[in-house]
């Protein structure tokens, strides 16, 4: 026998997306949509460098130790190129553990701000205070995923 009441109105199905490659991985769909720095614009690496203090648009932060370069092989083909920022907490900056260590992984450099390579992650990375350094820029470590490090400048 059918019965002919109304039925109470669905609850909209939210979907999520991943907003990182580890979320990716974890098998969340992945729009491909993703952030790249422009070619010839200045990358994360060139925006915050080690002595900087950061902060983060979830409230976290301290000053920076090292920045380092990654590479994601997207399900697109393409192979993205993204900073990880490490730091510690800024009372620990003179004199820190490898348990201080912190990091800011995914960033990419978009107009002068630094963001997620996800789309779907809006979080975003502010220099807060610039370091004073009297030596000259070091050069960086990239960091291949499946690679050894190699050292460019």
């Amino acid at each position: 026998m059918r019965t002919h009441r109304k039925q109470p109105p669905q609850a909209p199905k939210h979907t999520y997306e991943a907003h990182s490659t580890y979320t990716a991985g974890l098998g969340v769909p992945d729009r491909r949509q993703y952030r790249r720095t422009p070619p010839g614009a200045p990358t994360a690496a060139d925006l915050v460098w080690p002595g900087d203090t950061v902060a983060t648009t979830y409230n976290t932060g301290g000053v920076v130790i090292e920045v380092k370069e990654y590479f994601y092989a997207a399900p697109t083909g393409e192979t993205l190129s993204h900073f990880t920022i490490v730091y510690v907490p800024a009372d620990r900056a003179t004199k820190y553990r490898d348990t201080d260590h912190h990091w800011i992984n995914e960033c990419v450099a978009v107009d002068g701000r630094i963001l997620m390579l996800f789309e779907a992650n809006a979080d975003e990375v502010f220099v807060v205070d610039r370091a004073q350094s009297v030596e000259p820029r070091r050069s960086r470590t990239i960091l291949i995923t499946e690679g050894t490090p190699m050292r460019t400048s």
